[in-house]
């Protein structure tokens, strides 16, 4: 698949046949992803209808404008086309991508020098006050689709650490276990919890700010 072609094209990706792209809806991830490895476009079509919002939001949280989370999402499904046959039977596809995406996310900024990988590499042995404190209630699963919140959530978000907030996007906005988010993170799962309790603080701490709780 080229580069400039990863948007779905009705014209040449899905078959135009109905009962064929119900088909492809009504498969798991895994199942479309055997289909990638036999060249099947329409079978990674459907896997970017269900991933690119997802990707793109992921993205923006590292990236931190719009334009250059559409650049990383897109070139994160070209690297998984490109990459789709190094995918391991048994998988799960959803914490591949978004690890993909990440580490796409990682290389921008890197080229860009928007961010300092120092910050990355010591971010899960930097203890601090929060880390004593007990578990902060829990976000309610709605704040992220809760349009009334809208620019003023985006800035609570925009101050977190790039892996703190992502780490809020996948539990909250896209429903992933800690277990997961470990695997795309690739972190264990006792510095994922705390991240997780630090951009929960944070977070709050912002909206409070405006009056928001």
């Amino acid at each position: 698949m080229a580069k400039n072609a990863v948007k779905p094209d009705k014209d040449n990706t899905i078959p135009p046949n109905e009962d064929v792209r119900l088909t492809y809806s009504q498969m798991d991830d895994e199942s479309l992803v055997e289909a990638c490895k036999k060249k099947d476009d329409g079978a990674f079509s459907e896997l970017m209808r269900r991933y690119t919002s997802s990707m793109y939001h992921f993205a923006v949280q590292y990236a931190k404008n719009e334009e250059d989370a559409e650049d990383i999402a897109q070139d994160a499904f070209f690297k998984a086309w490109k990459y789709i046959q190094r995918f391991k039977t048994g998988g799960k596809f959803r914490p591949w991508i978004y690890a993909i995406t990440r580490n796409t996310a990682l290389d921008h900024l890197k080229k860009k020098r928007a961010f300092s990988f120092s910050d990355l590499d010591n971010n899960d042995v930097d203890l601090d006050f929060a880390d004593t404190l007990e578990d902060p209630e829990p976000l309610p699963d709605k704040v992220f689709a809760d349009q009334e919140l809208g620019n003023r959530l985006d800035e609570a978000m925009s101050v977190l650490h790039p892996d703190h907030g992502a780490v809020l996007i996948m539990h909250y906005r896209d429903g992933m276990t800690f277990d997961e988010i470990s695997v795309v993170l690739k972190k264990p799962m006792n510095t994922v919890k705390s991240w997780h309790r630090r951009a929960l603080l944070k977070m709050r701490e912002r909206l409070v700010q405006h009056h928001l709780r």
